[in-house]
């Protein structure tokens, strides 16, 4: 069986048909093939993206969730290092979302939280904003510190993802510096916990 990766190295490749081979896998097997995505492969899918359907924050954090309850995503960014990580959200006192990534390079860049909201660009899309901080966190979570602070301002600072929805359970995001300029930095997440 094609993989997703075969089918974005097609001539060309329609977002119906990755949003069908996603949907239909294992989540396991749906992990496996979002993660294993290379550069070319991700600005590929952020390209198919355009198309996807129009996201809300209910697609990351259900409108019912219980607050700080975290939501996390696995996720593989385009850069030559750390590639792998997970973005985790969670919904706030207020209703809004929060979260920071847990990433094997948190020792060095931080933990990068953020506030997501609607995109003011497109609003079809989501916007990872770490421009704002969250006001609450999981209790356990590390301390919230600004994205300015140390190696933090080299990854995180002023910088703004925005994500596109390619299937139920799988995203496609590109960062933008201050939200504004394109950056030669893409990633893909999966959904760690399927929606029911």
């Amino acid at each position: 069986m094609a993989t997703l990766k075969d089918i974005l190295g097609s001539a060309s490749p329609a977002l119906e048909e990755v949003s069908k081979h996603l949907d239909q896998l294992q989540h396991e097997e749906r992990i496996g093939q979002t993660v294993d995505l290379n550069k070319s492969d991700q600005i590929k899918l952020w390209e198919l993206g355009a198309q996807g359907k129009a996201l809300s924050l209910d697609y990351l954090v259900p409108a019912g969730a219980k607050r700080l309850e975290p939501y996390p995503f696995e996720g593989k960014n385009s850069l030559p290092l750390y590639t792998r990580f997970q973005k985790v959200f969670y919904r706030m006192s207020d209703g809004s979302i929060g979260g920071n990534n847990n990433s094997p390079a948190h020792w060095l860049a931080g933990w990068g939280y953020y506030v997501t909201e609607q995109s003011w660009k497109n609003p079809r899309e989501l916007a990872v904003n770490y421009l704002k901080l969250p006001k609450e966190k999981p209790s356990d979570w590390p301390e919230i510190k600004p994205n300015s602070a140390g190696f933090s301002r080299f990854v995180y600072y002023n910088t703004v993802d925005f994500l596109r929805r390619i299937s139920g359970d799988v995203l496609i995001g590109r960062a933008y510096k201050k939200g504004e300029q394109e950056m030669p930095n893409w990633f893909v997440l999966c959904r760690k916990i399927p929606r029911k």
